[in-house]
């Protein structure tokens, strides 16, 4: 009987990716050598890397006026960084707090010494969003920060936000590669980790626009941030200032392929809606509780409790016998989540949803 793997990250491949990688892996280039030994200076990781940087560019729609980058960081690094590339000291930065990363992300935006303005605050439940029609943001502030998809809490934007003045910093680390909505003469910059969507963990994107990486010199520079960690040195040296997570990165390459392969971003965006759909038809016949606003679900992580927490253990137990793995709660939400990024097939959700419902019609009242 297959597996279906729902862990929130790092997160399926698709079979035919994960088979592809252990066909080439011993012999990646075709002369003896694996992408495990092969140095980031030679002609092959070089040609490697350039498809890498144009498929990132195709597949998630990247236009013109925005630059492409891979790093070795992860998400938590660039909450740090981004701060010092598009602020000064004494800067306003804005940010709203929306679940477990976006208050990591706050706190470490409360670390630094600027003007700190807190424009939706989602805590302690983050049962919601907000409604961004309402939010006030100073005008003077450099960038509105927004976490797009929060896994913990299973809420993500219906639609990303687009009706501000001030330029936009995205956290798309569980959401890039699976929407098409991103208002890109809006945004600043984007991040994200390649284990949810489009990769494996050891490796993370930058979109960073080309306006804002030109004056990220004078900025980081004023910051004191090192030349390793600026944005602008990475990207003058193609993503490959020292030696670079060259496995993370060749699977990177090889998903993005499959996700071109397949279609792009639009897709598996009209995928993922796919497979949300089929998970809450059955949330939503009476049975589960969920955890968040209808309008804020999540298209990935499907967060809910059943009535007992006696039936959340039975579930999770059940699921078990039908080779469903990982999806109990983050610990201090408990209940269920089941996590569905680019690599989890269609025919795993529907095996999930069906899941659900045979177990409702056995245990509900």
């Amino acid at each position: 009987m297959a597996t279906h793997y729902f862990s929130p990250g790092p997160a399926s491949l698709p079979g035919q990716v994960r088979e592809r990688i252990h066909r080439e892996l011993l012999d990646t280039f075709g002369f003896g050598v694996s992408i495990m030994e092969i140095s980031h200076r030679s002609k092959q990781y070089d040609e490697l890397n350039a498809e890498t940087l144009q498929l990132i560019r195709k597949v998630f729609q990247v236009p013109d006026t925005h630059s492409v980058l891979i790093t070795p960081f992860g998400a938590q690094q660039h909450f740090s960084l981004v701060v010092h590339h598009l602020s000064a000291p004494g800067d306003t930065i804005a940010y709203t707090d929306t679940g477990i990363w976006a208050h990591l992300a706050v706190e470490e935006a409360k670390a630094t010494d600027r003007k700190f303005a807190m424009i939706y605050d989602g805590q302690p439940h983050c049962l919601s969003l907000g409604n961004p029609k309402e939010w006030v943001l100073p005008k003077e502030a450099r960038y509105l920060h927004l976490t797009v998809n929060n896994t913990v809490y299973g809420t993500e934007y219906a639609r990303i936000p687009d009706h501000f003045e001030v330029p936009l910093v995205l956290d798309m680390t569980s959401a890039l590669g699976a929407r098409t909505d991103i208002p890109w003469d809006k945004t600043a910059l984007v991040y994200a980790s390649a284990q949810k969507n489009f990769g494996i963990a050891g490796a993370s994107v930058v979109l960073i626009r080309n306006d804002i990486l030109e004056a990220s010199k004078a900025i980081t520079k004023r910051n004191q941030l090192g030349n390793a960690l600026s944005y602008h040195s990475i990207f003058a040296a193609k993503s490959a200032l020292n030696t670079p997570p060259v496995f993370a990165i060749y699977a990177m390459n090889r998903m993005l392929q499959w996700m071109d392969a397949l279609g792009g971003t639009p897709a598996l965006e009209k995928l993922a809606l796919e497979k949300a759909k089929a998970v809450y038809t059955e949330l939503d016949a009476g049975f589960y509780i969920p955890r968040c606003v209808k309008e804020n679900r999540s298209r990935h992580n499907f967060v809910f409790k059943l009535p007992t927490p006696e039936l959340d253990e039975k579930f999770i137990k059940e699921a078990l016998d039908h080779h469903i793995y990982e999806i109990k709660g983050y610990r201090n939400v408990g209940g269920v989540r089941c996590s569905m990024y680019n690599g989890v097939s269609l025919e795993s959700a529907l095996v999930f949803a069906e899941f659900m419902r045979d177990f409702r019609k056995r245990t509900g009242v």
